[in-house]
């Protein structure tokens, strides 16, 4: 009996439990349907633009509100689709009042009759009216350093074809470029000569862009001459071998010049060089000390440079050894003359020197016609390829017009302490401009163990170097041809 009373009460609850359920039906919250949430509009083909959605709203639309997302106050009410519960929503943006780039963000907002809302977001980027302009990197005023200047940007006539592009330094043409077919946008990298410019005047660059409607633009560069360049505290290495090594440059509060390099390997092991610099500023001595992991100093070596009296041509290079013993003493060796008889060209480069033979026609170049010797000669092995003949020398051929921030225009760019750091001497301490490529000297080459190297680099918008990347064309070891290292530079 109770069995049967149980199962007459669950059925009496589970029908009004079904019942009540027929009595409150519930809705589910408004929704959208929308193609694109980000549109983009020209005004050279729209006065205006149409929000279209399609909206489901069960309980009936009580309100619509168009809020501008930034501040969230209402823009626009909209009542055209009271009580509605299944339609497609329009709504016109009047576009005529923005002549320039504008971002509209909104949100359209709409309640139920139950006072339940859902948000809904656009964004309507307003391009203005196609017109010639160029986006710059970098800015409209500048201070260089350099001889010249990278104008670099992107070139758009927005829906109109580019006619024609020209790039004027103080009135003179140095770029011209005309299309061969249509076009509407080209980024545009280009070297402008500005030759040695004079402290405290202003020059200027200036970038004419045409397009197919007859409409011209230009766009102008302010350039001074800059005080100094910004240079690096530290140089992050990544070797070829993937090692990482830390290089802290360390410089002279007064002069500005470098005083110490340390060249740190991840397990302790530090290399240091100490530059020491006569009255004409000019590198006279050298001091590399070498310490183990555990700190000690186990080797020492000094390297004097010396100079016919009164000038900055070199007579001779000296090179002098300490040695360290295991009990804590050391013997200092007498001095070595390694280079001597330097001849001088008439410019003022150096023609050759006797090492353990003469070494002769040192190439330089003047690459930016700016009347400079550039030494250009790259050192791979200078015990043993710096005598040799000319199948074993090369040097630099192509350069880009930016300073490299740790060149040093007093240290003679012969002699070396380790063989570590002659990479690093030849890479960054002896050429005045980024090099981009090297090549065998002699026509006879036709082997692969030049290194011959090649390079590329990075800068900030300000033109500050942040990287150098240095790729072994050729190698004496013929499993790195092709691979490369890079040079990351830190400022303050």
């Amino acid at each position: 009996m109770k069995k049967i009373i149980y199962i007459v009460t669950f059925a009496i609850m589970a029908m009004l439990l079904l019942h009540a359920c027929q009595k409150d039906p519930i809705f589910p919250d408004p929704g959208f349907e929308i193609g694109d949430q980000r549109a983009e509009v020209r005004r050279d083909t729209a006065d205006f633009y149409n929000i279209k959605m399609k909206m489901n709203v069960p309980n009936g639309v009580k309100l619509i509100e168009l809020l501008d997302a930034v501040n969230f106050n209402v823009v626009d009410e909209v009542h055209d689709y009271d009580g509605q519960k299944n339609f497609n929503f329009n709504y016109q943006v009047d576009l005529r009042s923005f002549d320039k780039d504008t971002v509209l963000n909104y949100i359209i907002k709409v309640t139920d009759k139950d006072l339940r809302s859902f948000n809904q977001g656009i964004r309507i980027a307003v391009k203005q009216f196609s017109f010639p302009e160029i986006k710059l990197v970098g800015g409209t005023n500048l201070a260089v350093v350099a001889p010249s200047y990278y104008v670099k940007g992107l070139v758009s006539c927005g829906l109109n074809n580019i006619s024609s592009i020209k790039i004027l330094f103080e009135g003179n043409e140095q770029y011209s470029f005309t299309p061969s077919s249509p076009i509407k946008e080209m980024p545009l990298k280009k070297i402008v000569f500005l030759g040695n410019l004079q402290p405290d005047t202003d020059y200027h660059i200036d970038i004419i862009i045409k397009d197919d409607k007859g409409q011209e633009s230009t766009t102008t560069i302010t350039v001074r001459k800059g005080a100094n360049i910004k240079k690096p505290r530290r140089i992050i290495f990544r070797r070829l071998d993937n090692n990482i090594i830390n290089m802290d440059l360390i410089y002279n509060p007064t002069t500005g010049n470098l005083s110490t390099l340390d060249y740190k390997f991840s397990n302790g092991i530090l290399f240091r060089h100490e530059f020491n610099y006569n009255a004409l500023n000019m590198v006279d001595k050298l001091v590399y000390k070498n310490y183990g992991a555990d700190g000690v100093k186990v080797s020492e070596q000094k390297v004097f440079y010396n100079y016919v009296a009164g000038t900055k041509k070199l007579s001779t290079i000296e090179n002098q050894i300490t040695s360290f013993f295991a009990d804590g003493s050391t013997v200092e060796g007498a001095k070595t003359t390694d280079y001597k008889n330097f001849v001088y060209r008439a410019d003022g480069s150096v023609s050759s020197f006797f090492k353990t033979a003469t070494v002769s026609n040192i190439y330089y170049s003047d690459p930016f016609g700016l009347g400079e010797q550039i030494f250009g000669e790259y050192w791979q092995n200078m015990k043993a390829y710096q005598v040799a003949d000319d199948l074993r020398r090369q040097h630099r051929v192509d350069y880009d017009p930016i300073l490299l921030p740790t060149y040093i225009e007093g240290f003679p760019p012969f002699a070396e302490t380790t063989s570590v750091l002659s990479t690093i001497f030849n890479d960054l301490f002896w050429s005045k401009y980024i090099m981009t490529s090297t090549v065998h000297t002699s026509s006879r080459y036709i082997s692969t163990y030049l290194e011959e190297p090649a390079y590329s680099y990075e800068t900030d918008a300000e033109g500050t170097l942040v990287s150098v990347t240095k790729t072994y064309r050729g190698s004496s070891i013929s499993s790195n041809i092709g691979k490369s290292e890079t040079f990351t530079f830190i400022y303050d």
